[in-house]
């Protein structure tokens, strides 16, 4: 039987597989407003908008228009992929346990993976990003069990060169730069670097005594430097590790190179089914071609 989230969650699925009428009648001022403004207001002043939403998990939440749009119309990711990650971590986060969320953004997941696990249990939110990362701070504030930290997951504890784009793309904010031949936005928006402290995660869960149940990770390119600053622990310890997956542009690399690294420690890949659960993928390119999909996120597992 499906709990009240996963009904939710149903809702908005077929809300935002369905016609843009059916969107515009749902909530016909706030689709307005958002449209409205990435369309027209946006091009021409390269400005996001603050914006506050209510997630359907309950929590008040504050994004930056346009960039956020489907969390401000929906209050959830509603790519097919973030649908199917937001019912894993319902099926798999259970109460005490601690979920680490590399690249948060604005806090979506891991404000899911605070009701998920509770008073007893911990959310630790890793955002790079200075101006991300006030929003992101802002989000959490009111939820004890979670920890936002400005810092640059990586394979090294020194300063690194970020780099941040204007709003429409701040997700793609990383410490590795797409290539422009395969991001022609990039040569219009062009990112701002900023100087972020690194942190390597084998670190800071021995110095914390910290032992993540999950960790999930969305780092644009950067996803091996997350891992080998973490070796030792994913070597001696097995949590479960979701991370973001892209097919099709200059980071295809990069993935390839943290599949190959944690099958090299004992994990094996999963895809997440469309109804949360788990399916083994010997290969996932194929898999995601066959799908007709550009990016989605795995699950590696021992």
């Amino acid at each position: 039987m499906l709990s009240t989230l996963e009904k939710k969650l149903e809702k908005i699925e077929r809300l935002a597989r369905g016609s843009v009428l059916d969107r515009l009648l749902n909530n016909p001022l706030r689709y307005l407003k958002a449209i409205g403004y990435w369309r027209l207001v946006y091009p021409l002043t390269k400005r996001g908008r603050f914006a506050k939403t209510s997630t359907f998990f309950g929590t008040e939440m504050e994004v930056v228009l346009p960039s956020a749009t489907e969390i401000f119309l929906f209050g959830a990711k509603t790519h097919d992929s973030e649908i199917r990650l937001a019912r894993f971590l319902m099926k798999n986060l259970k109460p005490g346990d601690v979920f680490c969320d590399v690249g948060a953004h604005f806090g979506y997941f891991s404000l899911l993976a605070s009701q998920l696990v509770g008073e007893k249990g911990r959310v630790l939110a890793f955002e790079a990003s200075r101006s991300t990362f006030g929003i992101l701070q802002k989000n959490t504030a009111p939820f004890a069990n979670i920890e936002p930290l400005h810092r640059a997951a990586s394979d090294v504890d020194k300063t690194l060169v970020f780099n941040e784009f204007p709003a429409l793309y701040s997700e793609y904010n990383s410490l590795v730069l797409p290539e422009i031949k395969n991001a022609t936005w990039l040569k219009n928006n062009p990112s701002q670097p900023i100087e972020v402290a690194g942190i390597r995660l084998d670190d800071y869960f021995t110095e914390g005594k910290i032992n993540p149940d999950m960790i999930k990770i969305d780092v644009e390119g950067s996803e091996p430097q997350v891992l080998k600053g973490m070796q030792q622990f994913l070597a001696t310890n097995s949590p479960l590790v979701v991370m973001e997956y892209l097919l099709s542009n200059s980071q295809n690399e990069a993935h390839r190179e943290a599949v190959a690294f944690v099958q090299a420690i004992g994990y094996q890949v999963f895809r997440i089914d469309t109804d949360g659960g788990l399916l083994p993928c010997g290969n996932v390119e194929a898999a995601m071609s066959k799908l007709g999909l550009d990016s989605d996120n795995i699950v590696l597992r021992k």
